[in-house]
């Protein structure tokens, strides 16, 4: 899936991810946003949706995950340029930390999802630590109350059906190109 994601054309991925940030736009929970609410982004590398256009709406206030290797996500509300992380995803390199359960929507970056909000990243577990304690109830379709997950991608990379392992946090919607996915 990430070779299929690569291998896209830039313009394509832009016009995607454009696409994509305006279905965000025209979700009832973004529209619905309290005047002080901080939403959680990143900004996209090698094929990502790239939802980081939404950095320069001044009506918002975004965080972006700063990542330190074996530990939860920090989100922090950029004051300045952004720098290389350490998996070389562009970060802040200061700001105003925010804790992650009292961001409003997280959107979260994926290899591959399936129609029940199942993910899988890029296999370093920063967005199952910082957001485990959203996991469900078994049997029940509560949740820990928290932010909206939101996972991004192509179309492409939406499959029917992927194996949950217990510590993976589902997405709550999925925004793709094509549309929305709401498990």
């Amino acid at each position: 899936m990430l070779a299929r994601r690569r291998a896209l054309d830039p313009e394509v991925v832009e016009r995607h991810s454009e696409t994509v940030v305006q279905r965000i736009r025209s979700l009832p929970e973004f529209s619905g946003l309290a005047d002080q609410a901080i939403i959680g982004a990143y900004v996209g590398i090698r094929g990502e949706i790239d939802p980081s256009p939404l950095l320069q709406d001044s009506l918002l206030r975004t965080a972006l995950p700063v990542t330190t290797p074996g530990e939860a996500l920090r989100f922090v509300i950029p004051d300045g340029v952004l720098v290389d992380g350490p998996f070389g995803i562009r970060q802040p390199d200061r700001g105003v930390e925010v804790d992650p359960t009292d961001l409003a929507i997280v959107l979260v970056p994926l290899v591959v999802a399936d129609r029940r909000g199942n993910r899988v990243g890029h296999g370093a577990g920063f967005y199952d630590r910082t957001f485990a304690n959203l996991l469900r109830v078994p049997g029940t379709p509560e949740r820990q109350p928290g932010p909206l997950l939101v996972g991004l991608c192509h179309d492409l990379q939406v499959v029917e059906e992927l194996e949950a392992r217990p510590w993976d946090v589902p997405l709550d919607v999925l925004v793709t190109e094509v549309g929305l996915i709401r498990p």
